[in-house]
């Protein structure tokens, strides 16, 4: 994946606390899958996405956010990165661990990063661009209701339809597959509704490419209730997948009265071209 991205840099340096964030960012290849119901015969087994449990999330309520990182950018780095990115969909600054500011921008034209690097001995921003499909951006949005709230397709997945002569329903080939990610990017991920996991996640089922995770949020207390803001982010040498939204939790209600607003993205990764 790094062939792919395109970069430059800018002489700008602005050392701040550490924020906590994700460590997640080597690649994980997935593993072996398990089966979620066996085949009753010779036929293609569809692969499913694994729905992860919600994991306790690695801080509470912040001090700092990513609008106060964004703005220890210098303005020539944030300019360079929202015009490779186009429209900005989603996006996040956060501290790296040397206290450098990193930035995330996503929109229809990639995925760009802001990073701080060191060039002939100076600090420098490295602004790279992960290149996506021209008009290949596919966007799907969930402003959720717990009541009365629809179940989502992966869980209609394992729910088969009686056959119209009465009897057992037939039982439906299925795999449940693992993209490999760890606890933390795992349990970050669980927090958000099954449909939009199983989304996120659906392209990179049944492929050999490695994943990482990246991901940002903060949680805040507002007027109506205590409100997490989100974006996740799984990025592919084929593809990327992210999603960027806020849920609020009504004041004295418990996790699953929570609601969800979000907007989440799938894009194929432009490929290199080759000579004959």
């Amino acid at each position: 994946m790094a062939g792919a991205w395109r970069g430059e840099e800018g002489p700008e340096r602005h050392p701040r606390p550490p924020l906590p964030s994700n460590q997640g960012l080597l690649p994980a290849l997935r593993t072996g899958g398990e089966v979620a119901e066996p085949a009753p015969g010779p036929g293609p087994v569809e692969q499913v996405a694994r729905i992860h449990a919600p994991g306790e999330l690695p801080v509470g309520t912040s001090g700092s956010n990513r609008e106060q990182r964004w703005d220890m950018l210098g303005p020539k780095t944030r300019e360079r990165l929202e015009a490779q990115a186009g429209t900005t969909l989603a996006w996040w600054a956060k501290l790296d661990a040397d206290e450098f500011v990193e930035a995330f921008v996503f929109g229809p034209l990639g995925a760009c990063r802001a990073a701080s690097v060191v060039r002939e001995g100076k600090r420098v921003y490295l602004v790279e661009r992960l290149r996506f499909e021209p008009d290949a951006l596919e966007h799907r949005s969930l402003r959720s209701d717990p009541v009365g709230r629809k179940p989502s397709k992966a869980s209609r997945l394992f729910r088969p339809r009686r056959p119209a002569g009465g009897g057992p329903p037939p039982a439906r080939p299925a795999v449940v597959a693992d993209l490999g990610l760890n606890v933390r990017d795992s349990g970050v991920l669980g927090n958000l509704p099954a449909e939009v996991q199983e989304f996120l996640q659906r392209p990179f089922l049944g492929d050999d490419q490695g994943v990482v995770a990246q991901w940002y949020y903060d949680e805040g207390i507002e007027a109506m209730g205590r409100v997490l803001r989100v974006v996740f982010a799984l990025m592919g040498d084929r593809d990327v997948t992210f999603a960027t939204g806020r849920r609020t939790l009504p004041r004295g209600a418990s996790p699953d009265r929570a609601r969800w607003e979000l907007d989440y993205y799938h894009a194929p990764v432009k490929r290199p071209r080759t000579t004959p």
